[in-house]
């Protein structure tokens, strides 16, 4: 007799910091390559929090600025360490975090947010 263990997906938040000077429809391709990195084997994109350009605590690759765009989206754990190889490797992206949400029913309901327009 085999016991299924069924894999329970969990919501994350990525915040990245993309260069603060990339053109608009490199933006925009950046955000639809994560989004459908984050769609992925069954994930679903929750809420996306545009900040925009903001100064850096410190320079990062030489940069004072940097755009800021905050994602919500829920997926499977063992996707996680794949979706940050994937980070790393695009040279648009100066820093990123992801961390699991304690509370995934509060998101979007506290702030009024920018989107990107597609």
């Amino acid at each position: 007799m085999s016991v299924k263990k069924e894999i329970k997906m969990k919501v994350y938040e990525l915040m990245i910091v993309l260069k603060p000077l990339l053109p608009d429809d490199l933006r925009k391709s950046i955000h639809k390559s994560f989004t459908d990195m984050m769609e992925k084997d069954g994930g679903e994109v929750l809420d996306v929090d545009v900040w925009g350009k903001r100064y850096l605590a410190y320079k990062i690759q030489g940069h004072n600025e940097g755009y800021y765009i905050v994602y919500d989206f829920k997926t499977l754990p063992s996707n996680i360490e794949e979706m940050k190889r994937l980070l790393h490797l695009k040279q648009e992206v100066l820093r990123f975090m992801i961390t699991e949400i304690e509370n995934p029913e509060e998101i979007g309901k506290s702030i009024k947010k920018k989107k990107i327009e597609e």
